[in-house]
């Protein structure tokens, strides 16, 4: 009997091993390289674009350099394009100085020099004061985009980033790429994919938001994730008649700090317009 104690004992300790290396190997961020291929428009415009979202910073050095690290690895692989895609802070609510926290993440992004690149705001962002991030980012010539366009000379051609308001936090509102865009490789990047999914939205969205709904099950897929968007777009690429929505996993969590059947991570898309 003594041993059969000892044996159940052994399996329970090996399984829950194996369950906590899982969840610790989720937990740090691996690039994810995915390929896109567009529907010919006779540009033939080749774009390495590398996505960071959800970094959910916690207010300490450790999440920080976590963030700064991320960086670093985009740096050392040079993009033609950085974009990031919203919620770089942690609950605003669990920060004791939160002039000091945006401020260090201001810093963070604004240290990066490697390529051009955009950001938007996500739901946590959207919670803490917007227009104060919208400023300070400014201040700091960091291009952020709020409901508008801007058009990026990158290896000789232009490219045309379209950045939409979070679509959860009631800030998204639908603006059309300027004429001059006709001609150019156009993106759009919107923290919630559902804002791929309004009237006239149509073309390529690089979102974030889910984590992949954080917690993703075999067969049944991801259990839940606080968007409108269909169940389909909550995570890689999803392509559906005139859109193509590449939803990033992200590098944080928020509300537990367990990742299960998905993997923290930053993407590398290889696009072809």
């Amino acid at each position: 009997m003594r041993r059969i104690y000892l044996y159940i004992i052994s399996i329970v300790l090996f399984l829950s091993l194996g369950f906590y290396w899982t969840i610790e190997k989720n937990l740090k961020p691996q690039l994810n390289e995915v390929f896109i291929q567009l529907p010919s428009n006779n540009l033939n415009i080749p774009l390495n674009i590398a996505v960071i979202g959800d970094t959910h910073t916690e207010e300490d050095e450790k999440s920080y350099q976590k963030f700064k690290t991320v960086l670093n690895k985009v740096e050392l692989i040079k993009p033609d394009l950085l974009l990031l895609v919203g919620d770089y802070t942690s609950n605003p609510s669990s920060v004791s100085n939160f002039k000091e926290h945006r401020m260090k993440l201001i810093n963070i992004i604004s240290s990066y020099k490697a390529s051009p690149y955009a950001l938007v705001l996500g739901n946590y962002e959207s919670w803490s004061n917007p227009e104060e991030w919208i400023k300070q980012f400014n201040l700091k010539n960091v291009p952020i985009l709020e409901n508008q366009t801007k058009i990026l000379d990158i290896n000789k051609t232009k490219v045309c980033i379209r950045g939409l308001g979070d679509y959860y936090t009631n800030r998204f509102k639908y603006i059309d790429f300027p004429k001059e865009c006709n001609n150019y490789a156009k993106i759009t990047i919107t923290h919630d994919p559902a804002g791929a999914f309004t009237p006239n939205s149509e073309g390529l969205f690089i979102s974030g938001h889910t984590h992949c709904g954080q917690v993703s099950l075999p067969f049944i897929g991801p259990l839940w994730a606080p968007t409108e968007a269909p169940k389909e777009a909550y995570c890689g690429l999803f392509k559906k008649g005139n859109k193509t929505i590449f939803t990033t996993s992200g590098i944080g969590t928020s509300i537990y700090p367990i990742r299960i059947g998905t993997q923290s991570q930053w993407d590398l898309l290889k696009i072809i317009f």
